[in-house]
């Protein structure tokens, strides 16, 4: 019976990561550089702040008539991403408007304020940065109105997970949304989705660990020892995958938990219970293991009685440090 909950759970990890192949692949790839530009909400916006994120950018301003054209393509892209945690959407103001004209814009489009960051700055600095970071045009018009005041690119671009853009698609034609999400979409590859999956991990180590201890408790000392090898191999498998996702996809940046007041305190108090604590079972546990494959009963006991314990709280609380940071407060 036990040993059917292990290889049902461990179907349900190799279930729940499979992932599609998209047929739509980018066919380029172009560095973003670095910028800072202020939000609606008056905050400091970095390209860096969406690592992790596939998103699509848009250049307008408030009272520009032919941006009302690329606006329903945005519109069109919001509707397709809507609750999609992986996707946000970027518009970026070209003649200075406040963040209140930004709030309003977004109110009149019906933007997501979560899913939809809207950019300001001044003239010359934002047209620096969509000149020379996104490699598309906007200059004052010497003769314009305000309908017109800047000419600039219609283009929406797309910018990976890893801040790179991926694709260009004139957002005047309405149709280019599809194609836009599409490209969006093949850079959402599994590995920007190893937070999930880590969860998943340490979730299957809990499970592994407590029918571990059931087992010995009963007497069943090989399905003891099977059970407790997988939870070590299950382990070693989340803190690869946790070094990989924190030092190739997030380039070393940490994910900023976004939470206020109360619930940060609770988060960092768990956090570093949960990091102490991993730092010393990982040791542990590998000695401890080594104990029992040895047949070295009394120490394997007296120091499984210790590690147990650490080890099954080590591996809820990366469930629960997973729930507050990217499901309660997302840090994108």
């Amino acid at each position: 019976m036990m040993m059917r909950c292990v290889c049902t759970a461990l179907a349900l990890l190799i279930g729940g990561s499979a992932c599609a192949q998209e047929n739509v692949r980018p066919a380029i790839s172009i560095p973003l550089e670095d910028f800072e530009l202020q939000d609606s909400e008056g905050n400091a916006f970095h390209p860096r702040d969406l690592l992790g994120k596939a998103w699509i950018a848009h250049f307008f301003f408030t009272t520009c008539k032919e941006c009302g054209k690329t606006a329903p393509t945005m519109e069109a892209v919001q509707k397709l991403v809507a609750g999609k945690k992986d996707y946000r959407l970027v518009s970026i103001s070209l003649n200075n408007d406040s963040p209140a004209a930004l709030k309003k814009y977004r109110e009149d489009l019906g933007g997501d304020p979560k899913q939809w960051i809207f950019l300001t700055g001044s003239k010359e600095k934002v047209h620096a940065i969509v000149q020379q970071a996104f490699k598309q045009s906007a200059i004052d018009n010497p003769n314009g109105t305000p309908e017109n005041a800047v000419l600039h690119s219609f283009n929406i671009v797309v910018v990976d997970p890893k801040r790179n853009m991926v694709g260009f698609e004139n957002g005047l034609q309405p149709e280019s949304a599809e194609t836009l999400y599409a490209i969006a979409r093949s850079t959402v590859h599994p590995k920007y989705l190893l937070p999930a999956m880590n969860a998943s991990l340490n979730g299957l180590a809990a499970i592994l660990l407590v029918l571990g201890y059931r087992a010995i408790k009963a007497r069943q000392e090989t399905l003891h020892k099977w059970t407790m090898t997988l939870a070590l191999l299950v382990s070693a498998v989340f803190l690869a995958s946790y070094l990989y996702f924190h030092f190739v996809v997030q380039d070393g940046q940490p994910a900023r938990f976004s939470g206020q007041g109360f619930v940060r305190w609770a988060y960092f108090g768990i956090l570093l219970t949960h990091t102490i604590l991993a730092v010393i079972v990982a040791p542990l546990a590998i000695f401890v293991a080594i104990q029992g494959w040895r047949d070295r009963r009394p120490s394997h006991v007296r120091l499984a009685r210790w590690t147990w314990p650490m080890w099954l709280y080590v591996s809820v609380t990366g469930i629960v440090v997973y729930w507050m940071l990217y499901q309660m407060y997302p840090p994108y």
